[in-house]
């Protein structure tokens, strides 16, 4: 009989039965170039957002992670759906469990410059509520969910969440090298936002007058007088450079804010220190040799690897044992599923025999139907029952039994 006439299986959309695998395409310092990782990060921006994918961009790195066909090749699928095969050349492919395990160390600040620093985990999390808004495959909602629960769970019972150093204190080290006098200095810090406030936070202790620039007044006003600097407007960064000894600028733009015909006239007088801490950098290309000029971008900073190794090594060991975790507990929900599935479909056959059996033994009385009724419902019990427990012992065969018992649409073939 055609399959067609058993009750169709519900729609299953885009739901935990789906046949996808978890993947990783990252660039980060270790590996690529700035030039590299702000060219993937545009082409991103540049993309229309898919459900299917979810961009986490800091200043060392730019990660994609994709809930892809399991047959899919990552590298090829992500490019072609961001419509660049050359900008990935350089990116390094994860997947499944190594994929999770990456992100779980991101999110808990094992992969960061400052080791075990927190305000990664703000990022990780922004990342997830901005694609959530839009719209996020339940693979990488699932993901991201989890590494936020790790990161959260390290930083309450281990010395990670004693870290208070980010990479905002690494340009205030790094810009305060050239000065001869820190204490006497005057510092200029472009952008209000979680690098900038941080980098007014380390600069205050060190330098003798603070100025903060941004685009939203109220906002610059706000981190200023929580550190006893200044407020300025953007318009008014001429004026404020001219006084400055060092300048970090974390200025959340997507592009050049600071000129070369800004800068010169400032390099021109004196050596200016500048350490540009935004990605994309806020400095025009053209302005970073000028003359006078020392500057420093994100792969200039130092590290800080001060915890203590047994932590770290603790952690690491906890993030791969909740990555192993959460690709079991992925794989049994897909599993249930088409357990479920094979179950509403043995039972929508049987009915349809048993109907179609019971019609031809019009002479059973009532006692006789009761006994075929129970003998077909214990066969198909009989027969499922392996596979149902096969499969809760080994989730990963839930794709091999979705088509062995025709359970996708695509093996919608004509049975009896």
């Amino acid at each position: 009989m055609p399959l067609a006439s058993v009750p169709p299986l519900r729609d299953r959309g885009p739901d935990v039965t789906e046949d996808v695998r978890l993947a990783l395409l990252h660039l980060h310092q270790r590996g690529a170039s700035l030039d590299s990782r702000e060219r993937l990060g545009a082409r991103v921006a540049a993309t229309a957002r898919r459900r299917e994918m979810a961009t986490l961009a800091t200043c060392h790195r730019v990660e994609i992670y994709a809930a892809i066909p399991s047959v899919a090749d990552a590298r090829e699928w992500v490019a072609e759906r961001i419509g660049d095969h050359g900008v990935l050349d350089e990116a390094t492919c994860l997947v499944d469990a190594d994929a999770a395990r990456h992100l779980f160390r991101v999110a808990a600040g094992l992969d960061s410059a400052v080791v075990g620093e927190g305000q990664i985990a703000a990022q990780v999390r922004r990342t997830y509520d901005e694609a959530r808004a839009q719209g996020i495959h339940p693979l990488l909602a699932a993901l991201f969910q989890h590494a936020l629960r790790v990161a959260r769970d390290l930083r309450a019972g281990s010395p990670l969440g004693a870290v208070r150093r980010s990479v905002g204190s690494l340009a205030v080290d790094e810009a305060l090298r050239y000065v001869e006098e820190p204490r006497t200095a005057t510092a200029l810090v472009i952008g209000a936002g979680e690098m900038g406030k941080l980098a007014a936070r380390a600069l205050a202790r060190r330098v003798g007058t603070l100025v903060v620039a941004n685009r939203d007044p109220a906002r610059g006003r706000e981190v200023a007088e929580a550190v006893g600097a200044t407020a300025i407007g953007l318009e008014d960064l001429g004026a404020a450079l001219a006084t400055a000894d060092a300048v970090i600028s974390a200025a959340d733009t997507r592009g050049s804010i600071l000129t070369r015909a800004l800068l010169w006239p400032r390099c021109a007088a004196r050596p200016l220190v500048l350490v540009d801490i935004a990605v994309p950098r806020s400095v025009a290309a053209d302005a970073r040799d000028l003359e006078g000029l020392r500057y420093r971008d994100v792969d200039h900073l130092g590290t800080d690897a001060s915890l203590d190794p047994g932590v770290v090594a603790a952690a690491e060991r906890r993030c791969a044992a909740e990555a192993d975790r959460f690709l079991t507990a992925w794989r049994e929900r897909a599993a249930a599923a088409t357990i479920r599935e094979l179950h509403e479909r043995a039972t929508a056959l049987r009915r349809v025999h048993l109907a179609r059996a019971l019609a031809k033994l019009g002479h059973l009385d009532e006692r006789d139907r009761r006994i075929v009724e129970g003998l077909a419902t214990s066969v198909t019990s009989a027969l499922i029952h392996a596979p149902t427990v096969a499969l809760r012992r080994v989730p990963e065969h839930e794709t091999a039994a979705r088509a062995l018992f025709g359970l996708d649409a695509s093996s919608d073939e004509k049975r009896t």
